[in-house]
């Protein structure tokens, strides 16, 4: 039996999401949630899934799992809604843009006993587990520093910067994940240039 996913969020993230869903044979999108009913109606149709509000995929018992797309702003309410619900929790990142915030989802989240995993994709890039291969088998010596050069794949939403932190916040969150990935330790030190 394929597991059942529902997708929080129709936006451009949501619709790579939903192209991933739809193309493994062993996962199926049952349903789609979106505050603009036309976003999540599309998007829906698309895979043959039902568009439903939050509430509804909260209480279902034919959702396994929610993939969580939405603005920055409103993950860590809908992690720990999910949780509680007993679904298991795929969730963009940041978690939150505040990190006492996130500590708290993540109570919630291990009180619940809920599996979360948070979309850090770059470790599941064959480049990068090559490089970090290559680091673990000593192949390229100490290193010592790494430099990370990033950009956006394209436009963001207008709204993007009041509500996820802009690039600094939103897309910087992956190179501090693989400098972490990659060494294995905290960096020790940190700059940047725009």
């Amino acid at each position: 039996m394929p597991l059942r996913f529902a997708l929080l969020g129709a936006g451009r993230i949501g619709k790579v999401h939903a192209r991933a869903v739809g193309s493994n044979p062993q996962a199926r999108l049952v349903a789609v949630a979106d505050a603009f009913e036309k976003a999540a109606t599309d998007l829906a149709s698309a895979y043959g899934a039902e568009v439903r509000s939050i509430e509804a995929i909260e209480k279902a018992g034919d959702i396994d799992a929610v993939i969580i797309c939405t603005p920055t702003d409103t993950h860590a309410d809908l992690i720990e809604r999910f949780a509680k619900a007993g679904k298991a929790i795929f969730c963009e990142k940041p978690i939150d843009l505040d990190a006492g915030r996130v500590e708290e989802c993540l109570a919630v989240v291990d009180k619940a006993g809920a599996t979360l995993m948070v979309g850090f994709n770059r470790r599941f890039d064959p480049h990068f587990a090559a490089v970090r291969k290559a680091i673990d088998d000593g192949a390229i010596g100490t290193v010592e520093m790494v430099t990370i050069t990033s950009r956006d794949p394209g436009p963001p939403p207008l709204d993007y910067i009041g509500r996820s932190g802009g690039i600094f916040r939103d897309m910087t969150i992956h190179d501090f994940d693989m400098a972490r990935f990659l060494l294995g330790e905290e960096p020790v030190a940190v700059s940047a240039h725009a």
